[in-house]
């Protein structure tokens, strides 16, 4: 295949150029109004403008191509040529458009590589990329903290300087960045003495909210499923960051309810989380769980009154609320707590003011749709799907317009196209950062004594 890299001016409006690479001047081309099937599919997409230049693709048969893109206002028009290889008739395809917005999205992204087994785990670790390269970096590699699984990075609205993530294993625990400093804590050793699992930073950055879940794996003998994960029991717990404290809510820490997947509304002063009713035998009888939405106030540095369900089903269950103003964002599933092994896991938008709800069908593919974060300016959102093969997770952007809908998603570009496929990692918990967090596996792998 021939490589193609598009040369961007920094004077918005001036015209853009492609660089064409190999020859097709004795190749007769047959024009055509279709547009080009290319992989990955960016035609129609709208990226910000700070990832216009990086969207580099080919043809999805494979056939030879070249083309070249001007620029008109915020859209960029590619015109595209394919051609077998020894051929000498070719198509001329109709000019497919690429939308550039002027809504900010944050300089980098930060996600876990991990291969998608279930056995364990060698070569993983977490990693940044700057959206406007194609620049990755680890954060943290997993031979920082001896061998150990890491996973559950956040950052407190997106601040790179802070963070959290847990390192699994001997002498492991949660890690705790502020600034360049660094602690590890257990927090099966202090306060309610349970480990905790996924965190949400309340926007003070004072608070972390955890759940606290008991995890099981199965292996499924009949059907597609490879495997399924469920909790035996989870409750929801909260640290106070200033004094360490780890406190709960009788409501949210009891043996009636497993309780999951915090996460605060931008205010603060609620705490959204799904729920499920504690069952015997949980192994067979997964597919009778069914998590509803539920929420409760926050004042003063503790939970009040009493909980209330935002939405429950019969048909689906509720994973990985995410919110932005008055809109949510979640996964449903057919049921558990684990969808990125369910093939129907799906995005869904809740207007929270009004309580209409509906699956995103411009973000859902017939693959797995998981997780997902919002944007600082809530114009843009970030999901992993496993569309491509089945397998492997991969990230996905989408743009916002405030009022319910969303753009045509586009694959996280690659410098070449093949990266995409080649590349035997899944892309895991995908979160906005607003700057560049650093390489901190020296200053981790001191903090365990490697």
């Amino acid at each position: 295949m021939f490589r193609f890299k598009l040369l961007f001016s920094a004077l918005a409006g001036m015209a853009v150029t492609a660089v064409l690479a190999g020859s097709c001047s004795q190749v007769h081309f047959q024009e055509s109004d279709a547009l080009p099937e290319i992989f990955p599919d960016y035609t129609e997409v709208t990226v910000p403008s700070s990832m216009a230049g990086l969207l580099s693709f080919e043809m999805a048969d494979g056939r030879e191509m070249s083309y070249t893109v001007k620029q008109e206002g915020n859209t960029l028009l590619y015109s595209v040529k394919a051609w077998a290889k020894g051929s000498s008739v070719g198509t001329a395809y109709a000019p497919f458009k690429v939308y550039i917005s002027e809504d900010a999205i944050e300089p980098y992204i930060a996600y876990r590589l991990i291969e998608p087994n279930y056995e364990g785990w060698k070569d993983m670790g977490l990693y940044s990329r700057e959206l406007a390269s194609y620049k990755e970096k680890a954060i943290v590699r997993n031979d920082a903290v001896g061998g150990g699984c890491v996973n559950c990075h956040t950052f407190p609205g997106g601040d790179p300087s802070r963070m959290l993530f847990h390192a699994r294993g001997k002498g492991g625990g949660t890690v705790f960045r502020n600034g360049d400093s660094l602690r590890i804590l257990n927090l099966a050793t202090v306060g309610l003495k349970r480990q905790g699992t996924y965190p949400a930073w309340h926007p003070s950055g004072r608070y972390v909210a955890f759940s606290s879940n008991s995890t099981q794996q199965s292996f499924p003998i009949r059907g597609s499923q490879p495997v399924e994960v469920f909790d035996h029991f989870s409750d929801l717990m909260l640290m106070d960051l200033q004094t360490d404290a780890i406190t709960t809510h009788p409501t949210l820490f009891n043996e009636e309810e497993m309780e999951t997947f915090p996460a605060w509304s931008p205010d603060g002063e609620i705490l959204y989380y799904c729920s499920a009713p504690q069952i015997s035998d949980i192994g067979p009888n997964r597919a009778q769980i069914r998590y509803a939405l539920k929420a409760i106030r926050f004042q003063d540095g503790a939970f009040q009154g009493e909980p209330w369900t935002v939405f429950a089903s019969d048909s689906l269950s509720v994973s990985f609320p995410r919110i932005y103003g008055k809109w949510l964002l979640f996964t449903a599933s057919a049921y558990g707590t684990f969808p990125i092994w369910h093939q129907e896991a799906d995005l869904w938008l809740m207007d929270l003011e009004s309580g209409a709800l509906r699956r995103v069908d411009e973000l859902c593919s017939e693959d797995t749709d998981s997780y997902h974060s919002w944007s600082g300016n809530g114009r843009w959102v970030i999901f992993s799907s496993r569309r491509l093969d089945g397998r492997y997770t991969r990230l996905f952007l989408s743009h916002f317009d405030g009022e319910g809908h969303f753009t045509k998603p586009f694959l996280l570009p690659q410098k070449h196209p093949e990266h995409n496929t080649l590349r035997l990692k899944s892309y895991n918990i995908p979160e906005f950062v607003q700057g560049d967090p650093g390489e901190l596996s020296p200053a981790v792998s001191k903090l365990f004594g490697l």
